[in-house]
């Protein structure tokens, strides 16, 4: 008996607190929406966007029912919908609960425009409530590209125009060149690696360098580092040159070698580089052999530039200045050695020569530069009219160097890593190098004033704009 009447109490409450819905009954109801126009920055073709969030309030004590949620553009429209956890392009009787929100989810999948630069794309979404209709409007770029998905590329030129998209990684061929002419854009989806067992060569000009950059073109991504992984030399690989481009945004900018191989470690030219924005190092090496000028590499959250299993490195006027942002960097700018430590086995090479001229290794830390050795006696280390970052003692030969001292750039936060008026780096360097690489990154003459500035750049002044 109590139980029986325990349960008929139960129903009673039940039903004594459920109240019939009462909808809006006004002529007019207005909704209100988060935003009134939902931008898309560029969207490649044939490739989805990042999804776009809506939100619509009911702002009324009542129940609100919208007749009818759809795409002005219909099932052609190249947005797509979500409403309430339902994919579509039209809906209808969707209910609003008083005071509540309804969320709509938007992304967009563009055709190929055929077009090299972006084409606008416009709609919107449809909200009708009675004779009531309100709208949102659509806005996206649509990019044309050319997307390299999972691609082994064989010998071929990419010149500018539509972007090169990397999806799911890619491999230049054993034995092919991929070369890369001014002006063109090679951007990574996330996660992916530019393998390279062959050749790249890379020809940018000061005027319209080659990019290599994330995917995520967004302004909001434009210094976001580890978006994609880099550019990945592996053991075999020769002739490799980049001339005149930027890397950014990216894991390790570019490393060259790998482990466990019999092919030789790879070869690279570097000339008027700028590599920012990694979340491990800039330029990472197993033994390579590099040649690098007027490269400057920066804000990286390990290291500038990490050298082990030996190899052979010449770096003239290039700036290694680390400045990391997002944490506590423990790692120097510049680690050299000429072993390497993986699962507990030890792999060694003879360094050649690792040897900085005219150039630059600085940074937030006391000390920029670190240097171990599996054999002392076979490293051939120097430091040649340089400014160097170096605590106590460099421990090797470091002729007509400054040490320690403030580089007094133009502005870190800026990136911008010109000689300020003041700065130490000012006719430092050696006319020897300096005539060897006689133009700066950005073209001015550096044999012009009393002497070559240290780094990758020469102080600009009106006399040596006129000598550019």
């Amino acid at each position: 008996m109590n139980k029986l009447f325990l349960f008929l109490l139960i129903i009673f409450i039940c039903f004594s607190s459920c109240e019939k819905r009462k909808y809006f009954d006004g002529e007019m109801p207005v909704l209100q929406f988060s935003e009134d126009t939902i931008h898309f920055d560029t969207v490649f073709t044939s490739i989805g966007t990042v999804t776009r969030e809506l939100r619509i309030k009911n702002p009324y004590r009542s129940w609100l029912l919208i007749d009818r949620i759809e795409l002005a553009g219909g099932d052609d429209s190249p947005f797509r919908l979500n409403v309430d956890g339902m994919p579509g392009t039209s809906f209808n009787n969707i209910e609003i609960a008083p005071a509540d929100s309804l969320f709509i989810f938007i992304d967009a999948l563009i055709d190929p425009t055929d077009s090299d630069n972006p084409v606008l794309i416009t709609d919107s979404i449809e909200f009708q409530m009675g004779s009531n209709i309100q709208d949102v409007d659509l806005i996206a770029w649509g990019q044309d590209i050319m997307l390299i998905n999972s691609a082994t590329v064989e010998t071929d030129t990419w010149i500018e125009g539509k972007p090169y998209v990397v999806y799911n990684s890619m491999l230049v061929d054993t034995g092919h060149v991929l070369t890369i002419t001014e002006g063109a854009r090679i951007l990574f989806h996330r996660g992916s690696t530019m393998y390279v067992a062959g050749t790249l060569v890379v020809e940018g000009t000061a005027d319209k360098p080659v990019c290599f950059d994330s995917d995520r073109i967004e302004p909001l991504y434009s210094d976001i580092p580890g978006q994609w992984q880099g550019l990945y030399f592996l053991n075999g690989s020769t002739g490799n040159i980049i001339r005149n481009a930027s890397i950014k945004n990216a894991v390790s900018g570019l490393h060259a070698g790998n482990l466990e191989s019999g092919d030789l470690a790879p070869g690279l030219q570097l000339h008027n580089l700028t590599i920012s924005h990694m979340s491990v190092s800039g330029l990472s090496s197993l033994g390579a052999s590099i040649y690098a000028e007027n490269t400057v590499i920066s804000h990286c959250g390990y290291y500038c530039a990490f050298i082990a299993m030996g190899g052979d490195y010449t770096l003239i006027h290039c700036t290694m200045a680390n400045h990391w942002d997002y944490s506590n960097r423990v790692s120097p700018a510049v680690y050299i050695s000429d072993f390497y430590d993986y699962n507990e086995k030890r792999y060694a090479g003879e360094l050649v020569k690792a040897g900085f001229y005219n150039s630059v290794v600085t940074g937030r830390k006391e000390t920029e530069i670190y240097i171990e050795s599996n054999d002392e006696e076979k490293l051939n280390i120097e430091f040649v009219n340089c400014l160097v970052k170096s605590g106590d003692q460099l421990g090797y030969p470091c002729e007509n160097c400054i040490l320690n001292l403030d580089p007094l750039f133009v502005s870190w936060s800026e990136y911008d890593f010109r000689p300020d008026t003041l700065s130490p780096l000012i006719n430092a360097g050696s006319y020897y190098y300096a005539d060897m690489v006689p133009f700066d990154l950005h073209g001015y003459n550096r044999l012009a004033d009393e002497g070559p500035d240290l780094g990758a750049y020469e102080k600009q002044t009106d006399e040596s704009a006129e000598n550019k």
